[in-house]
């Protein structure tokens, strides 16, 4: 079976877009153009790293995926990256011509910051043998995602040709890996030809409405040489010439501006978007759909082309119903030429990848083969609802700046839109009957996220909110969840506010509440107190929010889980972890500010994996956290339901401690547990209790 490896993150992240403004008539003047800075004297600055015939290699690169190799650097788009799964990296730019270099810049890729250049090492060649240093930087930093940092070489006057950087990362990422991440490479000399640009006076025109464009390119062009898609004129040498596009859709303008050195040319691709008012999705260009099957025999291959034989027609459909959803009409959307539709086995139920102007779709075919028992009608439901889903991906806007990871802004945003549009178009009801509460908008951002976004946009359907959303992603700097709500609703209701409206809607509409311990009456919780500090002595998964402090973070749902026995997956996901701490229980210690009488106590268990329920324990009280005191022992019922709270009681107890300390083990056997499963313990809550 061939096993398709690709980057996860780099798959389902989406690729930013841009798309044209909208309105239409001589209103508003739009630019185009090459990137260019204004130097010493009459001179321009350009980025060569983009000239057609420039080379880039990464001689010692290792296991770059096809999506991410090095030629992304020269792509300009932030939203693409070269990856190695290395700390270092070796990077050789080959210009076509020998130039005196003024300066580079470095773009961030979009997600673990630990995989940016940290260090590097500059270097340029004439011949690419002998090398000469002529720039280095230690310390560097990339505060944000997508974010370029620019660096001077303006004292530098001898020409090269080759640059070569030898990069090495920042250390470790949350997930164990040691790799080094680039989204773009700019490289910047004196301008000799052109550098073109130029504006409109609008970009959404009418069929038959005049255009004007206007030649603002830099060093001095004397000729020009203009190509209008469907336009009339075809072509003109005028430098500002007047021009009619002739049917709907977007339309592709090129200019080559020459001077007494040479030529430029920019192209750009569906500039115009000609669109009529009163049918505003007339012209949508659906993407031209191609298939890729890896395991063409594979069943789950079979099940999806005996349930959606017209796979080509359904992408356009969905293509165009997204766009409805996200945009107000066919000017806003961007243009997709391709998707390319990829089946395979991977380790993820489908993904996105590829540009912004052509779209990769992976399925897994083992995801598909496991609905084998539902029916064809649920099958082909699935693989539309995850189409939607995927879709989404490459028609919204993204923010510039967040990391894709769970419990982040941009993940949630990502997948939550996603999933809404899903929503919409009514293949996710199954999970309806799975609302619950939320105490933030980031904690569940493929089911709570997405059902929380389409209460907003019901109660608030005079706002047009889901469009606002997705374009605020576009028009906001830093952009937040928060920075958008106030936009679109005013600062006094920012993501908070509406959050506290939608916890209101849970409890007093669908009666939902919020996952507590369950209370005793007549008792508080005493870890609520301010200044409490708890600790642990076991090595646990904190780093995937799933520490001590979620003992006591007074939600059910947000469990605490540490390690008694090594499981596999620790050296692949975690291996920063290791080795572990051997302990034979898992010690949990609570230090008070003022010390307390512990009279009663409650343990709730997690969500899931009820082999890592703790088995008993025992607890300690003390007055110096030095000297403990046996207090007692407990053990959940056989077979406790999940994220349910069990009560024991203290009463004996009449000696107020400043710590406690429980100590769990995990003594179960059979599947699942021990071996290369692991041992560990989990627990959703702990809350000791007091009279009032």
């Amino acid at each position: 079976m061939k096993k398709i490896q690709l980057t996860f993150l780099a798959l389902t992240i989406s690729s930013m877009l841009s798309a044209c403004n909208d309105g239409s008539g001589f209103v508003s003047t739009q630019e185009s153009s090459t990137a260019a800075t204004p130097a010493a004297g009459n001179a321009a600055l350009r980025n060569m790293s983009a000239d057609t015939g420039a080379q880039i290699s990464a001689p010692d690169a290792v296991d770059s995926p096809a999506a991410e190799s090095v030629e992304n650097l020269l792509d300009g788009n932030a939203a693409t990256k070269f990856l190695t799964f290395s700390p270092i990296a070796t990077v050789v730019f080959r210009a076509v011509k020998p130039a005196v270099i003024k300066g580079y810049s470095l773009t961030s890729a979009g997600d673990a910051p630990p995989r940016d250049p940290k260090t590097w090492l500059l270097e340029a060649s004439s011949d690419g043998e002998t090398w000469i240093s002529i720039d280095s930087q230690s310390d560097q930093v990339f505060a944000t995602r997508s974010m370029t940092r620019s660096y001077s070489l303006s004292d530098n006057e001898t020409s090269y040709q080759y640059f070569r950087f030898s990069f090495e990362n920042s250390g470790i990422d949350e997930w164990g890996g040691n790799l080094l991440q680039l989204a773009d490479l700019g490289l910047i000399v004196v301008a000799e030809a052109p550098l073109v640009s130029f504006t409109t006076t609008t970009q959404t025109p009418a069929v038959g409405q005049f255009v004007i464009f206007s030649d603002t390119s830099l060093v001095n062009p004397s000729k020009w040489e203009w190509q209008f898609e469907d336009g009339t004129p075809a072509t003109s040498s005028e430098q500002n010439p007047y021009v009619v596009f002739n049917s709907l859709g977007a339309k592709t303008v090129s200019l080559k501006a020459s001077n007494d050195k040479g030529d430029s040319v920019l192209v750009q691709d569906d500039y115009i978007r000609v669109w009529n008012e009163a049918e505003p999705w007339a012209g949508f260009e659906p993407p031209s759909v191609s298939y890729v099957k890896h395991l063409p025999e594979h069943q789950g291959q079979q099940a999806l082309e005996r349930v959606l034989p017209n796979l080509t027609e359904v992408i356009q459909e969905i293509s165009l119903g997204v766009a409805k959803v996200l945009y107000h009409n066919v000017t806003e959307a961007p243009v997709f030429n391709s998707v390319r539709f990829e089946t395979g086995d991977y380790d993820f139920p489908a993904a996105k990848g590829g540009t912004d102007k052509d779209m990769v779709l992976m399925f897994d075919v083992k995801h598909i083969a496991n609905l084998a028992g539902q029916s064809d009608d649920a099958i082909r439901n699935e693989i539309i609802g995850v189409l939607w889903h995927e879709l989404t991906h490459g028609y919204n806007h993204t923010p510039a700046k967040g990391v894709y990871q769970a419990g982040q802004e941009l993940h949630s945003y990502l997948e939550g839109l996603a999933n809404y549009v899903r929503i919409q178009a009514g293949y996710l009801e199954h999970y309806r009957g799975k609302i619950d509460w939320i105490y933030t908008h980031n904690e569940d951002a493929y089911n709570q996220t997405s059902f929380f976004l389409e209460w907003v946009a019901k109660t608030n359907r005079n706002t047009d909110f889901i469009r606002l959303f997705n374009q605020s992603a576009k028009t906001i700097p830093n952009w937040s969840f928060d920075a958008a709500f106030k936009a679109i609703f005013g600062p006094a209701r920012g993501i908070e506010a509406v959050l506290k409206e939608y916890q209101t809607y849970l409890q007093t509409e669908l009666g939902i509440v919020a996952p507590l311990p369950t209370p005793v009456a007549g008792y508080r919780n005493f870890t609520q107190d301010e200044g409490v500090s708890i600790s642990t002595n076991a090595t646990h998964i904190g780093v995937w929010g799933e520490g001590p402090e979620q003992l006591i973070d007074n939600n059910v749902k947000k469990k605490f889980n540490a390690v008694l026995e090594t499981p596999w997956w620790l050296s692949q996901y975690l291996p920063q972890l290791l080795p572990i701490n051997e302990v034979n229980s898992v010690a949990v210690t609570l230090t008070l500010p003022t010390p307390q009488i512990l009279q009663k106590y409650s343990v709730a268990t997690g969500n899931d994996n009820a082999m890592r329920d703790p088995t008993s324990w025992l607890v300690y009280g003390s007055q110096d956290g030095e000297q403990w005191t046996p207090l007692g022992h407990g053990a959940y019922p056989q077979n406790p339901t999940r994220l349910t709270t069990y009560q024991y009681d203290l009463s004996n107890n009449s000696t107020a401690y400043g710590h406690y300390r429980f100590e769990f083990s995990n003594n179960q056997s059979g599947s699942g547990v021990g071996g290369d499963n692991g041992r560990l313990v989990q627990i959703g809550e702990l809350a000791l209790l007091t009279k009032q």
